[in-house]
């Protein structure tokens, strides 16, 4: 007879499953990418969407350090003028300022986009950072699908309402994406969850930012534009996730996670770094394109110009 063989007990599931939490938090840190960039950014004008908390905090800190005037683009006027003290107080640079925009709502974004017209001559970097998590079928006041709302109509508008300021200095666009893009899909004729509304919205709506960035790179070849993923940070854009959801990541995940600051740094990357490619994707600090992490429908010029056209569309429903 062969040897005797003993059960699985509940300490060996514990060794085994604390091994692989080990492993995992090893290769997120050793993964981690930083910024090295001395650049100055004296004379330059950037605009960070969502600055008054986390990565796009962390982002605009980060630019105010190396003294470029930071147009705090934010929702919520008192959050954003706390942010801006805080940075000031940080780093010394006065030349920070808040301005007022919701991501979600187009008039607001319009509104936004009239006051930097009037105040600003030239846009140098623009950060797409405003971005949601939901798992809920919300709609806007203009009848738009809260998560492609903010991750995808917005920065859409935002940015070609501002391609001309941006022109003019031969600027940079970064749009945030995330790693959930690959196992999301686009359905132009979905994109305000007409037909049906997917759990996977925002995998959908991270796929969408792919394809927006790789046509605006075509379309702009003057303009130097990116997406990157910041790595799963500890952020507010999960607070329209159930409770328990936030609980994982804020406890359990803890330690699988990035920090806002960590978060920052393959953002300040791609919108600081002279090796960053048009178009490109990036994580950690590095391009991930054509990778396992990048959908294939990514590079689906069809798609992307359908998505162009289709979004063209509906914002101009919206007025």
């Amino acid at each position: 007879m062969g040897p005797h063989l003993t059960g699985v007990t509940g300490l060996d599931v514990l060794f085994v499953g604390l091994g692989l939490y080990v492993c995992m938090y090893c290769y997120v840190n050793l993964r981690k990418g930083k910024c090295h960039s001395k650049k100055s950014l004296q004379g330059k004008t950037i605009i960070v969407t969502g600055a008054n908390t986390g990565i796009g905090f962390e982002t605009a800190l980060g630019l105010a350090e190396r003294r470029g005037r930071v147009i705090l683009a934010c929702r919520n006027p008192d959050k954003a003028e706390a942010a801006r003290d805080k940075i000031v107080q940080l780093t010394g640079n006065s030349n920070v300022v808040c301005r007022q925009v919701d991501i979600s709502v187009m008039s607001s974004i319009r509104k936004f986009v009239n006051v930097i017209k009037k105040e600003e001559e030239r846009v140098d970097i623009l950060i797409n950072n405003a971005g949601v998590v939901t798992l809920e079928k919300i709609f806007t006041e203009e009848g738009l699908e809260l998560t492609f709302a903010t991750n995808h109509f917005g920065p859409f508008l935002l940015t070609n309402l501002l391609l001309d300021l941006i022109k003019k200095s031969s600027g940079r666009i970064v749009n945030i994406g995330s790693a959930a893009s690959v196992i999301g899909k686009v359905d132009c004729d979905n994109l305000r969850a007409e037909k049906h509304f997917s759990q996977f919205q925002y995998h959908n709506s991270k796929t969408a930012t792919l394809l927006f960035t790789k046509e605006l790179a075509r379309r702009e070849p003057d303009v130097l534009v990116s997406c990157v993923h910041p790595g799963t940070v500890r952020t507010d854009v999960f607070r329209h996730m159930p409770t328990p959801v936030k609980f994982l990541v804020s406890t359990v995940f803890r330690m699988l996670t990035k920090s806002p600051a960590e978060g920052a740094q393959p953002v300040l990357f791609c919108a600081l770094e002279d090796s960053v490619e048009p178009g490109g994707y990036y994580m950690d600090c590095r391009l991930y394109d054509h990778s396992l992490w990048v959908p294939k429908s990514a590079y689906d010029e069809g798609l992307a110009k359908k998505l162009w056209e289709s979004t063209e569309r509906i914002l101009t429903d919206c007025g």
